[in-house]
């Protein structure tokens, strides 16, 4: 499976390179670069679509990449499921604001001679907490105890305030701040 994920990423990153999208890789890749990795089976990509023109997009991933990848899913105007070879890679199209974001602080990583562009570690935390899964709490919990002393807290926590009052949520931001503090008194310890 893991030279088919890769296989899978070269083709995603090729593709969205050669036509000039801007991107960022989330999820499980990512997660893998800052956090405790763990085995992910799919790739999950944010792009930056130029001047909100998402039917294009959209067409021309589709063109690309035409077997979809969760058939049975309800369709999504921003997510693009496709399959590359035995690999399922959803292509998320951002929407103006935070996810633009994600896509414009990304860092470049090299994964096994593989230049890509992958979500900062911040970014990986928020996104994470929101979605709120127990499998995406272990990540932010592993991403803060890889990335200790690196992280810009202040950015983390200030997104995560908001999201949690949009979707009038506010255990996202306790839970976090639960995760922080047995971290900090672990390592006092």
């Amino acid at each position: 499976m893991v030279n088919d994920l890769w296989a899978a990423l070269e083709a995603a990153v090729d593709w969205l390179e050669r036509l000039g999208y801007r991107y960022a890789v989330i999820g499980g890749i990512a997660n893998q670069q800052w956090g405790i990795p763990r085995l992910t089976q799919d790739i999950d990509v944010k792009v930056l679509v130029p001047d909100m023109d998402y039917p294009t997009a959209r067409a021309a991933l589709r063109a690309a990449f035409p077997e979809q990848g969760r058939p049975d899913a309800p369709p999504n105007p921003l997510i693009v499921d496709t399959r590359i070879g035995k690999v399922v890679v959803d292509f998320l199209l951002a929407i103006p604001g935070y996810e633009e974001l994600i896509v414009t602080r990304a860092v470049q990583r090299d994964l096994a001679g593989l230049a890509v562009w992958i979500c900062s570690a911040e970014d990986l935390v928020i996104q994470k907490a929101v979605a709120g899964r127990a499998k995406d709490w272990q990540d932010v919990e592993g991403i803060l105890i890889e990335q200790r002393g690196k992280l810009d807290l202040s950015y983390v926590e200030d997104w995560l305030t908001q999201f949690a009052q949009i979707l009038e949520q506010p255990e996202i931001v306790a839970q976090y701040q639960a995760i922080q503090a047995h971290i900090c008194a672990a390592a006092d310890s």
